[in-house]
C-alpha cells in the first residue's frame, strides 16, 4: 500500500503543534494577575523558593513599582496549563543615549531601600526541565527589545543561570556564597569544640538569668517587630550607619510580608523582656535568616546573637536553615557549620558586543 507522504507530514505538524509549548509575553500587571492562580499553583508544586513566588514579587511590585518600568514576563502554556514562568521587567533610561535594562521582577529597586531579593529564578515544571526548554526561553528573551540583562545573587544550579548560558556575552561574576544548613541532625556535634563550649557556657549563663528561648507567637509579631527595629537601628546608628530600616519602603515591604504570613521570629527573653530577636523569611521548607536586633549595651557578654542562632537551628520547625549570601570567606556564617554551601553570582548579559563596549567605556 502506497504511503501518502503529504498526510504523514500534516499529521506530524499537527501532532507537534499539540505538544509544543505556547509562549506568551505579558506586558501589563492586570494581564499578569489573570495568571496568578496558575502561578501560585506552579510555585507550590515545584516547591520553588520564596523569592520567586507570586507573594514576594507582587508585594515588591506594590511597594517599589515605578511608572516608567514595563512588565516583560514570559509564560509557557501546555494545553492551557502553565509549565513555566519567567517574571521579568524592563527599566529604560535616557542619558547620553537610550538604554534599556531587563531584570527579574524583585530586583532593581532603589539602592537606599532595597530588599535584595536573592535566589531569583525562572519557575519550570519539573518534568519539562531540560536544555530544550532553556533554549526556548532564551529565544523568547532574545525577542524582547533590551540592551542589557542584569541580575544579582544567582545560584548556578538555578534555571535562570542555565537559561542565561544560552545567550552571547554571558558574564558571571562570583560575589559570595550561600550558607545553608540543609538539615540539622545531631547539629551540636557538628560544631567545632570551641563553639560547643561557647554554646554550653552561654546557655548556662542565660539559664541562671531565667532566660527563655521562644518562637514568637504570630499575635505578638507586631510588638516584637517594633522592638527588633529599635534594637537594630540603635546599634547601627551608634556606628554612624543608617541601618536597614531607615527607609519607609523597606519597612512597608516587610510589614506586607508579615500580612502574607511569610515571616517568623525567634527571641531570647529575660524577665519577659526580649534581649535579642531574629527575623526570618520562610517558605515551604526553609527559614531564611534575614535580620536581627539585640540589646548590645546590657547583654553583649552573653553572645545573644550566637546563642539564638544555635537554639533556632536546633529547634527549627522547618527542614532547612539558610543564612543566605555572605562573603566568599565569611568566618561568622562558616562557624555554624553550614552543610550546603554554594557559590553565588551577579550576572550581566549585553545583547550585542557594541552596547557592551560602549557601556564599559562610559563607565571609565
Amino acid at each position: 500500500m502506497a504511503l501518502n507522504i503529504t498526510n504523514i507530514i500534516l499529521f506530524m505538524v499537527n501532532n507537534a503543534s499539540k505538544t509544543a509549548i505556547k509562549w506568551l509575553l505579558i506586558e501589563d500587571l492586570a494581564c499578569l494577575k489573570e495568571y496568578l492562580a496558575q502561578w501560585k499553583k506552579l510555585s507550590i508544586e515545584t516547591q520553588s523558593n520564596l523569592f520567586c513566588s507570586p507573594e514576594w514579587i507582587l508585594t515588591w511590585i506594590e511597594i517599589y513599582w515605578q511608572s516608567n518600568w514595563q512588565i516583560k514576563t514570559i509564560i509557557g502554556l501546555k494545553n492551557n496549563k502553565m509549565v513555566a514562568i519567567s517574571p521579568l521587567y524592563l527599566q529604560k533610561k535616557t542619558q547620553l543615549f537610550s538604554f534599556s535594562k531587563l531584570l527579574p521582577l524583585g530586583q532593581g529597586e532603589p539602592e537606599n531601600s532595597e530588599v535584595l531579593s536573592e535566589f531569583q529564578d525562572v519557575i519550570i515544571r519539573n518534568e519539562y526541565k531540560n536544555e530544550s526548554i532553556y533554549t526556548e526561553i532564551a529565544n523568547q528573551i532574545l525577542a524582547i527589545k533590551y540592551d542589557q540583562i542584569k541580575c544579582h545573587s544567582l545560584l548556578p544550579s538555578s534555571n535562570w543561570f542555565k537559561i542565561l548560558l544560552h545567550l552571547n556575552n554571558f558574564t558571571p561574576k562570583a560575589v559570595g556564597k550561600r550558607y545553608l544548613l540543609a538539615e540539622n541532625t545531631n547539629y551540636e556535634q557538628t560544631l567545632s569544640k570551641n563553639n560547643r563550649v561557647k554554646w554550653h557556657r552561654c546557655r548556662k549563663k542565660l539559664e541562671n538569668l531565667n532566660a527563655q528561648f521562644i518562637w514568637v507567637p504570630e499575635k505578638n509579631h507586631h510588638e516584637f517587630w517594633s522592638k527588633l527595629v529599635l534594637f537594630h537601628q540603635q546599634r547601627w546608628n551608634a556606628k554612624g550607619k543608617l541601618g536597614a530600616f531607615f527607609h519607609q519602603d523597606f519597612t512597608n515591604f516587610h510589614t506586607r510580608l508579615q500580612e502574607e504570613k511569610k515571616t517568623r521570629m525567634s527571641a531570647i527573653l529575660i524577665n519577659g523582656i526580649p534581649i535579642v530577636i531574629n527575623y526570618y523569611l520562610n517558605d515551604h521548607d526553609t527559614l531564611y535568616f534575614y535580620q536581627c536586633g539585640w540589646n548590645e549595651s546590657e547583654y553583649a557578654n552573653l553572645s545573644p546573637g550566637f546563642s539564638l542562632h544555635i537554639w533556632s537551628i536546633i529547634n527549627n520547625p522547618l527542614k532547612r536553615y539558610d543564612f543566605m549570601m555572605g562573603d566568599a570567606s565569611d568566618n561568622y556564617k562558616e562557624s555554624f557549620k553550614c552543610n550546603a554551601i554554594e557559590n553565588m553570582y551577579d550576572i550581566i548579559v549585553y545583547k550585542n558586543s557594541f552596547v557592551s563596549l560602549l557601556s564599559k567605556r562610559l563607565k571609565n
